[in-house]
């Protein structure tokens, strides 16, 4: 009996350990998880044709291969316009189809911009000076020019990463959110027009 209470013991530990790893791993990785879910819930929102499908896809899996690999803070930002995109394409009534294919533009632009900068400034982190050396008049000439390299980079990406594309993607949701009446769809909005907002009784609805 205290084998097999021991066993039972142990097992537990094992559950508990396991689900605590799985958990840390979540929540270590949460902007990916974020970004990669809310993605794909996005592509299978709203039937598409099979090529429309495949781009939607791609843009999914560049969105949650940047939050997974570029640096701070860019996997959070990722995440939160990954939320706000699907949340726009959910709220939209008049065309959810074209503010989806604007969503996932940007998403891809974003996702492009990240892999973009941090593939260039590994480039300049594994770069050998003394190679420079030679072809720019010497090693501190070449220390200094890769070192204005990074500076350059960081700014742009400061810049770019941080403000220009994320606040340049919500003002494109809010826009698209706004150029229609929020509440009502394309039939709804063609019926006001056509009877010019009243009812068959001749009275204009409450």
């Amino acid at each position: 009996m205290t084998q097999v209470l021991e066993q039972l013991r142990l097992l537990g530990l094992w559950w508990l350990n396991g689900l605590l790893a799985v958990l840390w791993t979540a929540l270590d990785n949460g902007s990916l998880l974020t970004t990669f879910g809310v993605s794909a819930f996005m592509v299978r929102m709203h039937p598409s044709e099979p090529r429309q499908r495949a781009w939607l896809w791609t843009a999914c899996l560049l969105s949650a291969l940047a939050a997974g690999l570029a640096p701070a803070p860019v996997p959070v930002l990722m995440a939160v316009m990954a939320v706000a995109g699907v949340l726009a394409v959910r709220l939209d009534r008049f065309n959810p189809e074209a503010l989806r294919w604007r969503v996932a533009g940007g998403l891809t632009l974003y996702a492009l911009a990240s892999l973009g900068y941090l593939a260039y400034s590994h480039y300049l982190g594994v770069v050998d000076a003394r190679q420079w050396a030679a072809q720019l008049g010497g090693a501190t000439h070449a220390s200094r020019t890769l070192e204005q390299g990074r500076a350059f980079l960081d700014t742009l990406a400061t810049w770019g990463l941080w403000l220009i594309l994320p606040l340049g993607y919500m003002s494109l949701l809010v826009q698209g959110l706004l150029i229609h009446p929020p509440a009502s769809s394309p039939i709804e909005t063609i019926n006001t027009v056509r009877t010019r907002g009243h009812t068959r009784s001749g009275e204009r609805p409450l």
